[in-house]
C-alpha cells in the first residue's frame, strides 16, 4: 500500500468521517490507516495513541460551530445567550454517531471561552455571583451531556424501543401511560427543552430570590 503525506486536519476530519459508519467502539488507528489509504506507522506521526486522536477531533468537532458564539447580539438576555449555546452544543454532538460520548475527550476548549466568558459577564450583570453562574452553566451543561448520551445510546440499541416491559394497568396505570408513550419512541427534542426550561426557570428564580433577601 503506497504512504502519501498527511496533515493533522486530513487525518481528524477523515476520523469524524468514519466515526458516523463504525462509531466510537469501532475507531482505530488501524481502521482509519485503512481509509486514508496508508500505512500504521503514517498516522502514529502526527497522533501518538488513539487517545490523542480522540482529543483532537472533539476539539475540532466543536471548533466551526463554537466560533459563532463568541459574541451575543446587541442588548441579549443572558438566559436566551445560554439557551443558544445550550441548543449548539447539543446540535454539534447530534450531529456524530456518538458525538455525546466524543465530546468527554474535548482536551482544548479555548475556542468556546471568549463566548463563555461574555455570558459569565452577562450573568454577573443580572445578579449572579460568578460561582452560582458557573455552577448553572454547569448544570445546563450536564443536561445536555446527558440527554444527547441517552439518544444516542438508544438509536444504537433500536431494540429497546420495542422491548418494554409489561405493566399492571389497575397496580400502575401513571406507569402504564408512561411505558405506552415509550413504545411509540421518545420525543427527546421535547425532553431536552422540558429540562432546559426547568433549569433556566429555576436560575431566574434564584435571582429573584436574592433580590427579596436585600
Amino acid at each position: 500500500m503506497a504512504t502519501r503525506k498527511l496533515d493533522p486536519p486530513t487525518v481528524v476530519g477523515t476520523a469524524l468521517k468514519l466515526l458516523n459508519d463504525v462509531g466510537l467502539d469501532g475507531l482505530s488507528l488501524r481502521r482509519l490507516a485503512q481509509e486514508l489509504g496508508v500505512q500504521g506507522p503514517a498516522l502514529y506521526r502526527h497522533f501518538a495513541s488513539k487517545q490523542d486522536l480522540l482529543r483532537a477531533m472533539a476539539d475540532a468537532m466543536f471548533a466551526s460551530e463554537m466560533a459563532i458564539l463568541e459574541r451575543p447580539p446587541p442588548r441579549a438576555d443572558w438566559a436566551d445567550w445560554l439557551i443558544a449555546r445550550s441548543h449548539a452544543v447539543r446540535r454539534v454532538m447530534l450531529s456524530y454517531r456518538d458525538g455525546g460520548r466524543l465530546k468527554e475527550h474535548l482536551h482544548n476548549p479555548s475556542d468556546q471561552w471568549p463566548g463563555l466568558e461574555l455570558l459569565l459577564q452577562m450573568m454577573e450583570e443580572a445578579g449572579f455571583s460568578v460561582e452560582s453562574a458557573l455552577y448553572g452553566i454547569y448544570t445546563v451543561g450536564n443536561h445536555i451531556l446527558g440527554t444527547v448520551i441517552a439518544e444516542q445510546e438508544l438509536q444504537a440499541r433500536q431494540d429497546l424501543l420495542v422491548d418494554q416491559p409489561q405493566v399492571d394497568l389497575t397496580r400502575f396505570p401513571r406507569i402504564a401511560y408512561g411505558t405506552a408513550l415509550r413504545s411509540q419512541g421518545r420525543d427527546f427534542d421535547r425532553e431536552f427543552e422540558y429540562g432546559l426550561h426547568l433549569i433556566i426557570s429555576g436560575l431566574r428564580a434564584s435571582l429573584d430570590e436574592a433580590s427579596i433577601e436585600t
